[in-house]
């Protein structure tokens, strides 16, 4: 009689779905406890290899099933790690901290909130330990994130005005930060860093200094930016005025709270509109007033 795969494995597993976690963690169990050769956890037809080895041995399937109730925390216990890559990366940072995950390397192929979850259930602790660092790991994750402030002016403007600070960021760092800082981020992080989550991971890894000098280059770099996106169609000129012509010309920027600049525009404006100034005081000199 042919066994399907994915119901026997969950029966095994006291699971009802077809349960990455739990294949995965059968599956080191299989490599690394029984000497079993599976090859790569992600090779085509892995599930049914399993079921296969589990079944021609009662005894393994019993021992993986009671096996497990001993080693991985119920599933609610990771709810809280929802939030996206950002904090995925940060908290599989502050595992590594933590515990030698070494015992990960045969499953090379995890990454993001699958290694995440792995590195916990594979961990070589009691239960009670995991749990406790999975407290501590979301409590300081709460913690960390109201550190977010400083980042708030990547994100305080319309979408299209945002996109471009974020991308500016990502040129300025490239440009301006040791590449192998940049090479050491996480996989999963867009190198070229223009997305704000990119951003923020990339933020995560520096010190509060570093954080400071980074974000106060990068306004100086938008400041301008912007400002040379303002002299479009405007030239410089330079030219001599008198003492008079400067004190009118700084009386009306003082009343009308106005740059010297912004008054000359408004009436050079206003005299090509109403052409009533200029004649008349040529009309004085030539009369000889």
């Amino acid at each position: 009689m042919t066994v399907n795969s994915n119901d026997y494995l969950a029966r095994i597993l006291d699971d009802t779905s077809d349960n990455r976690r739990d294949d995965i963690w059968l599956w080191y169990q299989l490599t690394n406890n029984h000497a079993q050769s599976l090859g790569e956890f992600n090779n085509p037809g892995m599930r049914a290899i399993m079921r296969n080895i589990t079944h021609r041995d009662p005894d393994l399937a019993k021992f993986i099933n009671n096996n497990k109730s001993e080693q991985l925390l119920p599933a609610k216990h990771f709810d809280w790690i929802d939030e996206g890559k950002r904090q995925i990366e940060w908290l599989i940072s502050k595992i590594e901290e933590r515990i030698d995950t070494n015992f990960l390397m045969q499953l090379s192929t995890l990454s993001g909130k699958d290694w995440l979850i792995a590195s916990i259930d594979l961990w070589n602790a009691e239960l009670i330990q995991k749990e406790l660092l999975l407290n501590h790991l979301m409590h300081s994750w709460t913690a960390h994130k109201k550190g977010d402030k400083p980042f708030q002016w990547f994100k305080n403007n319309e979408q299209k005005e945002d996109e471009q600070k974020c991308s500016l960021a990502g040129k300025w760092l490239n440009n301006n930060i040791d590449g192998l800082f940049i090479l050491a981020m996480p996989a999963t992080t867009n190198s070229s860093l223009e997305t704000y989550e990119d951003l923020l991971i990339f933020f995560d890894r520096c010190t509060k200094d570093q954080k400071t000098l980074y974000i106060d280059k990068i306004k100086k770099a938008w400041s301008q930016q912007k400002y040379r996106q303002s002299l479009t169609g405007k030239a410089q000129y330079n030219f001599i005025l008198s003492d008079k012509a400067i004190q009118r010309l700084d009386k009306f920027a003082d009343d009308h709270e106005l740059s010297r600049a912004r008054i000359l525009d408004i009436l050079l404006k206003m005299e090509a509109e109403k052409n009533l100034y200029i004649p008349e005081m040529l009309k004085r000199l030539k009369d000889g007033f």
